[in-house]
Protein backbone atom coordinates (compact mmCIF):
# COMPACT_ATOMS: atom_id res chain seq x y z
CA UNK A 1 0.00 0.00 0.00
CA UNK A 2 1.35 3.39 -0.85
CA UNK A 3 0.92 6.54 1.19
CA UNK A 4 -1.06 8.94 -0.97
CA UNK A 5 -2.56 12.41 -0.46
CA UNK A 6 -5.98 10.76 -0.18
CA UNK A 7 -4.81 9.15 3.07
CA UNK A 8 -3.75 12.42 4.70
CA UNK A 9 -5.90 13.65 7.56
CA UNK A 10 -4.04 16.92 7.92
CA UNK A 11 -2.94 16.08 11.46
CA UNK A 12 0.84 15.63 11.36
CA UNK A 13 1.05 13.22 14.31
CA UNK A 14 -1.82 11.03 13.09
CA UNK A 15 -0.48 11.02 9.53
CA UNK A 16 3.03 10.06 10.66
CA UNK A 17 1.67 7.15 12.68
CA UNK A 18 -0.50 6.02 9.77
CA UNK A 19 2.59 6.01 7.55
CA UNK A 20 4.34 3.82 10.11
CA UNK A 21 1.35 1.45 10.22
CA UNK A 22 1.45 1.12 6.44
CA UNK A 23 5.19 0.40 6.60
CA UNK A 24 4.59 -2.33 9.19
CA UNK A 25 1.82 -3.92 7.12
CA UNK A 26 4.11 -3.74 4.09
CA UNK A 27 6.82 -5.50 6.12
CA UNK A 28 4.38 -8.24 7.11
CA UNK A 29 3.44 -8.72 3.47
CA UNK A 30 7.10 -8.83 2.44
CA UNK A 31 8.13 -11.45 5.00
CA UNK A 32 4.92 -13.36 4.34
CA UNK A 33 5.86 -13.63 0.68
CA UNK A 34 9.42 -14.69 1.53
CA UNK A 35 10.69 -18.15 0.67
CA UNK A 36 10.65 -19.56 4.19
CA UNK A 37 8.19 -17.36 6.09
CA UNK A 38 10.81 -16.43 8.64
CA UNK A 39 10.06 -13.20 10.44
CA UNK A 40 6.28 -13.48 10.23
CA UNK A 41 5.75 -13.88 13.98
CA UNK A 42 8.04 -10.94 14.68
CA UNK A 43 6.31 -8.78 12.06
CA UNK A 44 2.89 -9.65 13.49
CA UNK A 45 4.02 -8.82 17.02
CA UNK A 46 5.55 -5.52 15.97
CA UNK A 47 2.44 -4.56 14.02
CA UNK A 48 -0.01 -5.43 16.79
CA UNK A 49 2.12 -3.62 19.37
CA UNK A 50 2.21 -0.50 17.21
CA UNK A 51 -1.53 -0.61 16.53
CA UNK A 52 -2.08 -0.58 20.30
CA UNK A 53 0.21 2.44 20.73
CA UNK A 54 -1.44 4.26 17.82
CA UNK A 55 -4.94 3.66 19.17
CA UNK A 56 -3.86 4.95 22.58
CA UNK A 57 -2.54 8.12 20.95
CA UNK A 58 -5.78 8.70 19.03
CA UNK A 59 -7.89 8.06 22.12
CA UNK A 60 -5.84 10.56 24.19
CA UNK A 61 -6.13 13.07 21.35
CA UNK A 62 -9.91 12.71 21.28
CA UNK A 63 -10.14 13.25 25.05
CA UNK A 64 -7.77 16.21 25.02
CA UNK A 65 -9.61 17.89 22.15
CA UNK A 66 -13.04 17.13 23.65
CA UNK A 67 -14.17 15.25 20.60
CA UNK A 68 -17.96 14.71 20.83
CA UNK A 69 -18.89 11.68 22.96
CA UNK A 70 -20.95 9.94 20.27
CA UNK A 71 -18.20 10.31 17.68
CA UNK A 72 -15.61 9.13 20.21
CA UNK A 73 -17.64 6.04 21.05
CA UNK A 74 -18.10 5.20 17.36
CA UNK A 75 -14.38 5.70 16.77
CA UNK A 76 -13.46 3.46 19.71
CA UNK A 77 -15.90 0.82 18.46
CA UNK A 78 -14.03 0.81 15.14
CA UNK A 79 -10.76 0.30 17.00
CA UNK A 80 -12.24 -2.64 18.92
CA UNK A 81 -13.54 -4.20 15.68
CA UNK A 82 -10.08 -4.03 14.15
CA UNK A 83 -8.51 -5.51 17.24
CA UNK A 84 -10.98 -8.40 17.41
CA UNK A 85 -10.84 -9.24 13.71
CA UNK A 86 -7.05 -9.04 13.60
CA UNK A 87 -6.78 -11.37 16.60
CA UNK A 88 -9.12 -13.83 14.86
CA UNK A 89 -7.07 -13.77 11.67
CA UNK A 90 -3.76 -14.12 13.51
CA UNK A 91 -5.17 -17.06 15.46
CA UNK A 92 -6.38 -18.69 12.24
CA UNK A 93 -2.93 -18.23 10.75
CA UNK A 94 -1.25 -19.62 13.87
CA UNK A 95 -3.53 -22.67 13.83
CA UNK A 96 -2.90 -23.29 10.14
CA UNK A 97 -6.39 -22.35 8.94
CA UNK A 98 -4.79 -19.66 6.80
CA UNK A 99 -1.88 -20.81 4.68
CA UNK A 100 -0.50 -17.29 4.20
CA UNK A 101 -0.65 -13.89 5.87
CA UNK A 102 -2.34 -12.56 2.73
CA UNK A 103 -5.83 -12.37 4.26
CA UNK A 104 -4.44 -10.52 7.27
CA UNK A 105 -2.59 -8.03 5.07
CA UNK A 106 -5.61 -7.53 2.79
CA UNK A 107 -7.92 -6.95 5.74
CA UNK A 108 -5.53 -4.48 7.38
CA UNK A 109 -4.94 -2.48 4.19
CA UNK A 110 -8.67 -2.28 3.47
CA UNK A 111 -9.64 -1.44 7.04
CA UNK A 112 -6.91 1.17 7.45
CA UNK A 113 -7.69 2.93 4.20
CA UNK A 114 -11.40 3.16 5.01
CA UNK A 115 -10.79 4.11 8.63
CA UNK A 116 -8.36 6.88 7.72
CA UNK A 117 -10.52 8.35 4.98
CA UNK A 118 -13.69 8.37 7.03
CA UNK A 119 -13.26 8.10 10.80
CA UNK A 120 -9.80 9.58 11.32
CA UNK A 121 -10.34 12.36 8.81
CA UNK A 122 -13.55 13.38 10.62
CA UNK A 123 -11.62 13.53 13.89
CA UNK A 124 -8.82 15.58 12.31
CA UNK A 125 -11.33 17.93 10.67
CA UNK A 126 -13.00 18.52 14.04
CA UNK A 127 -9.66 19.30 15.69
CA UNK A 128 -8.59 21.61 12.86
CA UNK A 129 -11.93 23.49 12.95
CA UNK A 130 -11.67 23.83 16.72
CA UNK A 131 -8.27 25.52 16.42
CA UNK A 132 -9.03 27.68 13.39
CA UNK A 133 -10.20 31.20 14.26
Amino acid sequence: MRWTPELMTGNAVVDAEHQELIALIDRLELVGNGPDGSGIAEALDELTDYVFVHFQMEEKLMRREEYPADATQAHLAEHRKLDQRTKQLVQQYSEGSLSTVGPIVDFLYDWLQNHIQQVDRAMADFIRAKHTP
